[in-house]
């Protein structure tokens, strides 16, 4: 079965909520910032898995989101991209982060890692004016 995830390009007043993955072996992202994401369940949606994805790695409630694309990872999985719009802007890092931080959309690809930006679908780099 083909795993999926999505991913959460949080947007509030220009600034975008970036994240830092705790270390751990397993993981190309350990210990490196990046825009957060959340694999789904069993069944659950797009906008399900982004709400409870982003209440659990930054403590927020989302409001709306807006599809901006998809694309399949090389380990096969399916990462649905969306422009999010936080309920709540009091950030808190949890479940597999370690740190949570708003910063200038215009300086997100100085804070996340060149390895997570390269895995990055062309049309997120476009967004990021990358």
């Amino acid at each position: 079965m083909n795993r999926k995830a999505v991913a959460a390009i949080v947007l509030q007043a220009g600034k975008v909520l970036i994240a830092k993955k705790i270390e751990c072996d397993s993981s190309i992202l350990s210990g490196k910032w990046h825009i957060p994401g959340e694999t789904l369940k069993e069944k659950e949606d797009d906008l399900r898995g982004l709400k409870r994805g982003m209440k659990e790695e930054a403590g927020i409630e989302l409001l709306a989101a807006r599809f901006l694309v998809s694309h399949i990872t090389s380990k096969g999985t399916t990462v649905n991209w969306y422009e999010c719009i936080p309920l709540t802007i009091d950030i808190r890092p949890g479940s597999d982060v370690s740190e949570v931080k708003w910063v200038p959309k215009r300086d997100v690809v100085k804070f996340c890692d060149s390895e997570s930006i390269f895995l990055w679908p062309e049309k997120i780099r476009e967004y990021f004016d990358l």
